[in-house]
C-alpha cells in the first residue's frame, strides 16, 4: 500500500472497513512509531541479545519465580517476558485495528539529515507512524498448545552456540541425531511428555501465528496474538511464510490529534495497559484543574 499518510482518524476506518475479507484467512494489526521499523522480533536486534537469549530468559525467572508460577510451556514463558519488555523471539500483534493505530501513534524520532550554520548534521524529528496488516491462512494459525509451536519456542532455551549448529538442510534422520535437536527435545519434553522425537528441519525455519492463552490481562485488553519465530529472524519475504502485508502510512504531524480521537473511543494507556502504575499514570496526565469538593459529594 503506497497512498500518502494518514492524518484522520475516519479515514483509517474507512480504510479498513473497505478492505475485502476472506472466511479462510485471519488478519492482524502491528503499529510501531516508525514506519522505518522492521517486523523483527527484538531479541534479534542486537547481537549481545541475540547471544544471551538462554540467560536472559533464566535471569528473569530466576529472580522473579512467582511472576512465572502458572506458565508451563516455553511460549508462555516468552509471552510474559514480552509483558515486561524483555526481549523475546516473538512479536505480538493485535487483532483489533484500533490498538495497532494507538500504538504506530507513539511519539518516535528519527533523525533526518539537515544544514546548521552551513554545515551538515543530522536533527531529530517526529517519525510517520505505520501500521502493518498481517494476513495469514488459518490453516497456518496454531493455538497455544501446538508441537510445532512448542519446538519454536524451545529454541530460546538453546544456548547460542548450539543455535549456531542447527542444520535444517541435512535430511530428516540425521537432523534429529544432531546434538543442538537432541537437546531442544529435551526441553520440549519437559512441558509435554508425550512428545515425539522425529522434528522436520523446515519446522525450524517456519514464522508461525499463534493463539495464546487468554490468562493475561494485557493480552485481554489489547486483543492479543503473536507471531513466533524460530531461526527465521524478520518477515523479509513474507509470501515464503505465507504471510500476505499491507501497510498504512500515519503522518507524523497527526499522531496527537489520532490518539486524543482514540481516547474518546476509550483507546488509551488505562484500557490497553491494565496494570495499576499505567492505569495510575493515565489518570494523573488527565487532571488539567483541580476539582472542588462540592462536587465531589
Amino acid at each position: 500500500m503506497t497512498t500518502a499518510p494518514m492524518e484522520k482518524l475516519e479515514d483509517f476506518v474507512s480504510e479498513i472497513l473497505g478492505r475485502t475479507t476472506s472466511a479462510t484467512r485471519l488478519v492482524s494489526y502491528r503499529g510501531h512509531g516508525n514506519s522505518a521499523f522492521k517486523l523483527q522480533p527484538s531479541i534479534f536486534r542486537t547481537a549481545v541479545n541475540r547471544e544471551n537469549e538462554h540467560i536472559l530468559l533464566r535471569e528473569l525467572v530466576a529472580a522473579h519465580p512467582e511472576d512465572f508460577s502458572a506458565d508451563t510451556s516455553a511460549l508462555e514463558l516468552l509471552v510474559r517476558m514480552q509483558h515486561y519488555s524483555l526481549p523475546t523471539r516473538v512479536l505480538d500483534v493485535s487483532l483489533n485495528p484500533l490498538v495497532a493505530l494507538y500504538f504506530a501513534c507513539e511519539p518516535t524520532k528519527k533523525r533526518v539529515p539537515a544544514i546548521r550554520a552551513g554545515k551538515r548534521v543530522l536533527r531529530s524529528v517526529e517519525a510517520d507512524g505505520e501500521v502493518v496488516i498481517l494476513s495469514v491462512s488459518k490453516r497456518r494459525v496454531r493455538y497455544f498448545d501446538s508441537d510445532t509451536v512448542s519446538i519454536l519456542a524451545n529454541v530460546a532455551r538453546l544456548q547460542w552456540d548450539l543455535q549456531k549448529k542447527i542444520d535444517t538442510g541435512l535430511e530428516q534422520e540425521e537432523f534429529n541425531k544432531s546434538l543442538p535437536i537432541r537437546r531442544l527435545v529435551h526441553f520440549i519434553r519437559q512441558e509435554s511428555s508425550g512428545f515425539e522425537f522425529g522434528i522436520e528441519p523446515s519446522d525450524l525455519d517456519d514464522v508461525l501465528m499463534v493463539k495464546p492463552k487468554q490468562n493475561n490481562k494485557r493480552i485481554l485488553a489489547q486483543s492479543g496474538a503473536f507471531f513466533v519465530f524460530g531461526l527465521t529472524e524478520e518477515l523479509e519475504d513474507p509470501n515464503a511464510l505465507g504471510v500476505k502485508i499491507d501497510r498504512i502510512s500515519i503522518a507524523a504531524a497527526a499522531k496527537k490529534d489520532i490518539r486524543d480521537q482514540l481516547d474518546k473511543l476509550a483507546i488509551n494507556e488505562k484500557t490497553l495497559f491494565p496494570e495499576i502504575e499505567r492505569a495510575a499514570r493515565y489518570i494523573a496526565g488527565t487532571l488539567t484543574t483541580p476539582v472542588s469538593a462540592s462536587k465531589l459529594i
